[in-house]
């Protein structure tokens, strides 16, 4: 069986969206994001103000559990009183979001995205635990895209006020230090916390290596390989007790070939892997390593059918 007979890379060299898939092949996510933003915005307007009543986090608010939800949905939420709030972190978004997005993947861009917000308004509620105040907007969540993709692309020229060129590394030094002395004095209407909180998650995030949709979609598949790795080990270890004395190298032979098959159990893993980034982020997602152990696959299997 070649790499390309997996069921889920069949057809049509184009991903297409599985059932269950939560977002359709060829959309962007940061694109997604936006509109759901703008979208939230106006809609409150709509409503006079009663939509973000219910979304922003409140201090008051935070002792109850029925309102925790409110830890992801401030993040969609602006300054009703004017766009600069909105404008300011969607073209942050905008112009830092799709290199990131093609990095990750679309999925996994997704819940980097969320989980950014969500450790914002955690830390904001730790914080703020019945105090008469309130957060709203999505910039915990923009401050850990703008710092991962420092961490990424550090050279990376990026416009201070849209005319200072800087490298990107730098631009996102100076974006914690600004948060952390305004952090320090306390001073303004800016919730400088949950800014640092998305910067030190996406510090944690790039660090760490973590990786979201391998731990929600692989998790099963690896727990199947190493069975199956345990498995061939102890038949390989019955049959190097079992053997004969008189045979030579029985032994070695059995451990060589044991030692293939789990080479093979791995690859076979990692195919797995690599096709379901495929098909849900497309081929361009792929890294050269990737790409070259998808070809020595193939050619592993080719070998194998002869």
């Amino acid at each position: 069986m070649g790499i390309y007979d997996r069921d889920y890379y069949r057809d049509d060299e184009r991903p297409r969206r599985k059932s269950g898939d939560l977002i359709p092949a060829g959309w962007s996510v940061s694109a997604i994001l936006i509109a759901a933003n703008v979208l939230c915005y106006f809609a409150n307007a709509a409503s006079g103000g009663a939509l973000f009543a219910k979304m922003a986090l409140f201090g008051p608010y935070v002792e109850y559990p029925l309102q925790w939800y409110r830890c992801l949905t401030y993040g969609f939420a602006h300054d009703p009183s004017g766009l600069t709030h909105l404008l300011f972190n969607m073209l942050a978004l905008f112009f830092f979001g799709p290199p990131i997005e093609r990095r990750l993947g679309r999925g996994e861009f997704a819940l980097f995205y969320l989980a950014a917000v969500l450790v914002g308004g955690v830390v904001w509620s730790v914080g703020n635990v019945g105090a008469n105040a309130s957060c709203l907007g999505a910039s915990g969540a923009i401050s850990a895209v703008v710092l991962l993709f420092a961490f990424y692309y550090p050279r990376a020229q990026v416009l201070i006020f849209g005319i200072i060129p800087t490298p990107a590394w730098l631009a996102g030094a100076l974006f914690v230090v600004y948060d952390a002395l305004g952090a320090r004095s306390g001073l303004g209407n800016i919730a400088h916390d949950v800014h640092l909180a998305g910067a030190a998650f996406a510090l944690v995030y790039y660090l760490a290596g973590v990786n979201f949709s391998e731990l929600a979609v692989g998790k099963g598949r690896n727990r199947k390989s190493l069975k199956r790795w345990l498995e061939k080990r102890e038949r390989a270890s019955k049959d190097d007790a079992s053997g004969p004395s008189t045979v030579p190298f029985k032994s070695s032979e059995t451990a060589k070939k044991a030692a293939e098959e789990i080479a093979f159990e791995k690859l076979e893993a990692e195919v797995d892997r690599l096709l379901l980034k495929i098909s849900e982020s497309g081929e361009e997602s792929l890294t050269e390593v990737e790409r070259e152990t998808l070809r020595r696959a193939s050619r592993e299997y080719q070998k194998r059918q002869k």
